[in-house]
């Protein structure tokens, strides 16, 4: 018995590690109901349908609805109001509800706009100085009015300087068509709709300004907080979706286009206007930089512009703090 006993002590100090190491490893926390993310009606959230409909999020054990809106209005209310855990955003938004009271965090660099954000008119329209006093259509407190503002404050103008119409993206397009804009603020898929006629043209777009319309992947700090693995199995399937794109993309598009209600071929052609990140271009956007490509600088460039136009209501807000990089940071290590 003593010999046995012996032995025994002898294997739990020779292999007593193992248990420790178990102790260092707890079980991954995945969140086990339904998981609701919000997206407006954007081409380049494609990878989220992708990973749907490939089941790339049920190979990772969640449940995920995507909720589509054509507001992005209507989008951010109902996140702000707790009806989503998260949603595919943009960083002007983040800011916005940020200063509304959100609590949430960036966890993913989605796509820049490269010509897919465009301020549309009629062939009397030929720049941005010449808005002065034009009907211009856009939806307030939105990306289109901080679009707009953007290209009208570069050219030394304000949005005292034009007559404000508030329509959605697919309704400043009808508008501009039957003559009661003169201006549009919209952005794909309506753009490729809307720009085969030879009476319209872009004055400004996405192109003219780098950078600057940023589409992200934002949660709630409290679901960040309880559930990282949560987090970090979705932006796996996330990129499984993008990679998928990346090897087969005529059959991403098909399922793209059935999302969105259009063609494969419109989908392709509104996806050159869309520069989309993968894991590397992640880290570089994950990273410390002034530049808008960083998710630093955008979101403190922005910041100083969204609480600039909050009409005098005094404001502060650290947007660094809304950037969380320990899941990029994760995957990068397995990045070369």
């Amino acid at each position: 018995m003593k010999i046995l006993r012996g032995a025994l002590a002898s294997l739990i100090l020779l292999f007593g590690i193992i248990p420790a190491i178990h102790a260092a490893e707890p079980a991954k926390k995945i969140y086990s109901g339904a998981i609701t993310i919000g997206m407006e009606t954007w081409t380049g959230y494609f990878p989220l349908v992708i990973a749907r409909e490939k089941g790339y999020f049920k190979e990772e054990g969640l449940d995920i609805h995507i909720k589509r809106y054509v507001s992005l209005g209507e989008l951010s209310k109902d996140y702000v109001a707790g009806k989503m855990q998260g949603r595919a955003n943009l960083t002007l938004d983040a800011v916005k509800e940020a200063l509304e009271g959100l609590s949430h965090r960036v966890v993913l660099a989605i796509d820049y706009s490269n010509g897919s954000d465009a301020i549309l008119a009629n062939q009397t329209i030929q720049s941005v100085q010449d808005f002065g006093g034009k009907r211009v259509g856009f939806e307030a407190g939105t990306l289109e009015e901080f679009f707009v503002s953007w290209a009208l404050n570069e050219n030394g103008m304000d949005l005292s300087d034009i007559t404000p119409s508030y329509l959605n993206p697919e309704e400043t397009t009808q508008k501009l068509k039957s003559g009661e804009v003169d201006v549009a603020v919209s952005h794909e898929p309506f753009l490729s709709q809307f720009l085969s006629s030879n009476d319209f043209h872009i004055v400004y777009s996405s192109k003219d300004a780098p950078g600057l319309i940023t589409d992200i992947l934002t949660f709630r700090s409290d679901f960040i907080e309880t559930y990282p693995d949560t987090v970090a199995a979705i932006i796996r399937a996330y990129f499984k979706g993008l990679e998928f794109w990346e090897r087969h993309p005529e059959e991403a598009n098909a399922i793209t286009a059935k999302e969105f209600q259009d063609t494969p071929e419109s989908i392709a052609k509104q996806l050159e206007g869309i520069k989309m990140l993968d894991e590397a271009d992640n880290v570089t956007a994950f990273t410390f930089a002034a530049n808008f490509r960083s998710l630093y600088g955008n979101l403190r460039q922005i910041g100083k512009f969204v609480i600039k136009h909050q009409e005098g209501k005094a404001m502060v807000l650290d947007t660094d703090k809304l950037v969380e990089r320990k899941f990029i940071k994760g995957l990068s290590k397995g990045i070369s």
